[in-house]
């Protein structure tokens, strides 16, 4: 592709994405955008009477005529007030009009990002999405505002101003207009490279934002590891590539304003060389030229804003592309179009023939279990073996590549994700404790739930005691994160949430993995007593908490190995009993 084909092809995809946002979700605005458009007239309008008032001022004193000459001032100061006013009530419509489209738009992606597959998130680095929906939406909002008052008003002040000009001086008018088109191709070429500038500083502000996510992050690790110096380095280089490539972006945008403003230099001089010699031949008034003067020094300002238009809507082009790239993602994990709403109080989950890949690497091979209602199956193996992606397929995290995976006989492809997920309860390895109460925390799966449900989950869960320590008890907020409690206090808030859903399949990911040795058996106990009626699938990190599963199946580069209870599989002396063997367990 030529360099010519693929400008063309860029200006396409900034026409593209610039439509899409006035199509979608600007012109649905339509009062909003009338009455900034009646004050931007307004606005117009009284700018283009200034000049004629001047004209007449001074016509008047060169002929010695003073009648009502008091009345212009007046006029002048009523003409200003109408002005100042439209002005603030069509900046701050304008303004809040950018500022409703871009809310939109932060609120679409954010529920995209909250209804995305599970793959797609965990696939692309968090800083990604926070830079999208964060520094790209603030430089379409900062377009956005520069586009209804450039595009719009400024071209109605031009409209104004060059009619006040043509009826003025006609020739005059005609050598202006015949500058500034000058500079229309060094300024479309400079919108061209202000794309690319910005596009690649969007990128670098993920990389950048992703970064400090980490080193924040991991700051125990940090610390631990005595890395800071790297830290440092590695953030100190972020920033000055974020220096190099600012720069580079304003030096676009510093190159316009002087182009205009020497074109505007050749356009006063060329003014007064010829209104000079139409005065001295007596075709002209001086009212007239220094009204014409006026007039083309009031059309300076919103040039100059034209100018640079260009620039602005290239860079909010390319920041809208990585916005609707976002946005235009589609979900590979949806319903089917006959899919149908789950309901059973009971759940028999069967694996036949499931394989998973994703990408190149293949996680399971031909997995075939029945876990019958009210038994727990648990999944053992060596990291990386599948567990977790066993796990993962029950709720449609991910899709199988192969088999069929069903509940009680009925393939859970069929029904709808919402209903299928109503019927699972997880609990993983890492427990997410949300910034609100305790409370909330726990009933976060079932909003409707008693506050005597609540306790009573948390009793069970082994969290009632270290809860009434807190300083509002259930009311306590537990800050970003859970911050406010312990590892093993948070998974046991978490055990809480699963047990208050009261759902028919339960999922434990490693579970009791950050509790000490006296919580674990609290919770361990529960858990028999959550298990009874109930189908679980268990990965567990200590062996010892599941020999009394009904059934384990033992994993080893995504297939099944093993299987059978704990003493039929202590008896082969397999992978299993070797596990057992390095934990001590017999």
């Amino acid at each position: 592709m030529t360099k010519h084909s693929e400008q063309i092809l860029e200006h396409k995809q900034s026409r593209g994405v610039i439509l899409r946002l006035w199509r979608e979700w600007v012109s649905v605005y339509r009062s909003r955008i009338a009455l900034a458009l009646g004050l931007m007239v307004i606005v117009a309008a009284t700018s283009s009477a200034y000049p004629a008032l001047i004209s007449e001022v001074f016509n008047r004193l060169q002929n010695n005529i003073y009648d009502s000459l008091y009345l212009v001032p007046i006029a002048i100061i009523f003409l200003s007030a109408i002005r100042a006013i439209s002005m603030y009530l069509q900046v701050l419509t304008v303004n809040k009009l950018a500022l409703r489209v871009t809310t939109d738009i932060q609120k679409k992606m954010a529920s995209h990002l909250i209804m995305a597959d599970l793959s797609w998130l965990t696939a692309e680095p968090t800083g990604s999405f926070i830079s999208r929906i964060m520094n790209d939406l603030n430089i379409v909002r900062e377009a956005l505002v520069r586009l209804a008052n450039n595009l719009v008003r400024d071209i109605l002040t031009i409209i104004a101003m060059v009619g006040t000009m043509i009826w003025f001086d006609w020739l005059l008018t005609i050598l202006v207009l015949a500058v500034y088109p000058i500079a229309m191709r060094p300024i479309i070429r400079i919108g061209v490279a202000q794309r690319k500038a910005s596009g690649n500083l969007q990128e670098h502000l993920e990389d950048v934002t992703s970064l400090l996510a980490e080193t924040i992050g991991g700051a125990r690790m940090v610390k631990s590891f005595q890395l800071e110096d790297v830290e440092k380095k590695r953030t100190n280089n972020a920033f000055e590539t974020l220096f190099v490539k600012l720069v580079t972006l304003l030096a676009g945008r510093a190159k316009i304003d002087p182009i205009l403003e020497a074109l505007g230099g050749v356009a006063v001089a060329g003014v007064i060389a010829l209104a000079s010699y139409q005065v001295m031949q007596g075709t002209m008034q001086i009212g007239d030229v220094i009204g014409f003067i006026t007039a083309l020094l009031l059309l300076v300002q919103p040039v100059r804003a034209l100018g640079t238009l260009n620039a602005v809507t290239q860079e909010a082009a390319a920041a809208g592309r990585r916005i609707f790239e976002l946005i235009d993602t589609e979900n590979k994990i949806k319903d089917d179009a006959n899919a149908t709403a789950f309901n059973a109080a009971k759940a028999e989950l069967s694996f036949a023939d499931v394989s998973l890949s994703i990408g190149e690497a293949q996680l399971l091979h031909n997995v075939t279990f029945t876990a019958e209602h009210g038994k727990t199956i648990a999944l053992v193996g060596p990291s990386g073996a599948g567990k977790t992606s066993i796990i993962n397929l029950v709720p449609r995290f991910v899709d199988a590549t192969s088999g069929a995976i069903a509940i009680n006989g009925q393939d859970i492809r069929g029904v709808t994700i919402d209903s299928l997920r109503a019927h699972i309860a997880l609990v993983s390895q890492e427990a997410v404790i949300f910034d609100d109460t305790v409370a909330a925390n726990i009933a976060f799966g079932k909003s409707d739930a008693s506050r005597d449900d609540i306790i009573k989950a948390a009793k069970d869960a082994a969290a009632h005691d270290f809860i009434m320590s807190l300083e509002q008890g259930y009311d306590t907020r537990l800050g970003a994160l859970g911050s406010r409690l312990s590892g093993g206090q948070k998974q046991r808030l978490a055990i809480a949430r699963a047990l208050l859903k009261n759902a028919p399949i339960l999922l434990l990911d490693e579970a009791t993995s950050a509790l000490d040795a006296e919580s674990e058996k609290q919770v361990q106990d529960a858990l028999e007593t959550l298990a009874e009626g109930r189908t679980c699938l268990i990965i567990a990190h200590r062996l010892a908490t599941i020999q009394n599963a009904d059934h384990i199946i033992v994993l080893d580069g995504g297939k099944i190995i093993e299987q059978g209870t704990h003493k039929v599989l202590m008896a082969n002396q397999g992978l299993y009993a070797r596990l057992c063997a390095l934990q001590s367990v017999s």
